[in-house]
């Protein structure tokens, strides 16, 4: 008879000794060969995994208890005797999951993303902070985003009404920040949440960014939507798996309004930045080849599986300890 995803979980368990978050577990369980029989075909096979898990907890019947919410959330047997100071002495650097890739590895996957979303459809630049000017330590702290957007109203219009705006009319245009992070759980938002408020409230829109955000973490999410009503900042999940199918799982507060101080000070500080605004500036949809060429690449099909592939981006999605 085929394994459920609580069996697996309670082999995983049994085996480790140890109490330990759905995410973990699933991948545990993959490593151990168990996850062949659950019939777990999504493109996110983890976060159904973690669900199960979650819901299951809550019942008064499951053999499952929490024994901790935070940094993450850690989950054992009721009838299992672990050792749960001394493994949390051993956790306590738990921040992010060991990955090969850094954040900014992930910026072509939003920049794919960005491109083709009908939410955006905009061109992305990557702004290095390492080319700044240097200021005193610490006076720039969160003052620059990760990446920077810019999206033309006219360029899905005939090249006659394109024309006919450029000269009579001004341009609309919406300008995004966007805040880059490899993972965010409950623990690590609030802070990554308030430095996208920091480097992106000057925009139009301004967004959080994470790769494969757990969207069963029930506490993640409800503290996810109050922040994002409070302060406006909005937060995309990056789908790893298809990066076409990423998810607004927050939509920014649209400001019209820019906050042109904050973009002077960008401006006169950054390279990058300033290079981004007069790309803006001289953008021409008739020249639209040369205009692309200033902006950050959007990878085609193939060369965005390849990208994949050589980051082993998808290799490691899950919480572990440093």
């Amino acid at each position: 008879m085929a394994k459920s995803i609580i069996d697996v979980t309670k082999e995983v368990l049994e085996c480790k000794n140890e109490a330990l978050n759905p995410n973990q577990m699933y991948h545990i369980a993959n490593e151990m060969g168990l996850t062949k029989e659950l019939n777990l075909n999504g493109k996110t096979p983890w976060r159904s995994f973690a669900a199960t898990i979650y819901m299951n907890v809550k019942k008064v019947d499951s053999i499952f208890e929490v024994v901790t919410e935070k940094p993450i959330k850690l989950i054992k047997l009721k009838n299992q005797v672990i050792n749960l100071e001394a493994q949390m002495e051993k956790n306590s650097e738990i921040k992010e999951p060991k990955t090969s890739y850094s954040e900014r590895d992930l910026h072509p996957l939003l920049s794919r993303f960005i491109s083709f979303n009908e939410n955006f459809k905009a061109y992305t630049k990557t702004i290095y902070h390492e080319s700044s000017k240097k200021s005193q330590k610490g006076a720039d702290k969160w003052l620059y985003p990760d990446i920077v957007g810019v999206s033309f109203e006219y360029k899905d219009y005939q090249k006659e009404l394109n024309k006919f705006i450029g000269k009579f009319s001004s341009l609309p245009i919406k300008i995004y920040a966007f805040e880059m992070k490899k993972h965010l759980s409950v623990s690590s938002f609030r802070e990554y949440y308030f430095q996208a408020v920091s480097n992106s409230s000057w925009a139009n829109e301004g967004y959080l960014v994470a790769l494969d955000i757990d969207e069963s973490d029930e506490e993640l999410m409800d503290l996810m939507k109050r922040l994002s009503y409070s302060f406006g900042i909005g937060v995309i999940s990056l789908n790893s798996q298809n990066v076409d199918e990423s998810v607004i799982l927050a939509r920014a507060e649209f400001r019209e309004n820019l906050d042109y101080s904050v973009m002077n000070e960008l401006s006169m500080k950054n390279p990058d930045f300033k290079k981004f605004l007069e790309s803006v500036e001289e953008f021409n949809i008739e020249k639209e080849y040369r205009s692309k060429s200033e902006f950050d690449e959007v990878l085609d099909n193939d060369k965005l599986d390849n990208y994949l592939i050589n980051k082993k981006i998808n290799e490691e999605v899950y919480y572990a300890t440093k």
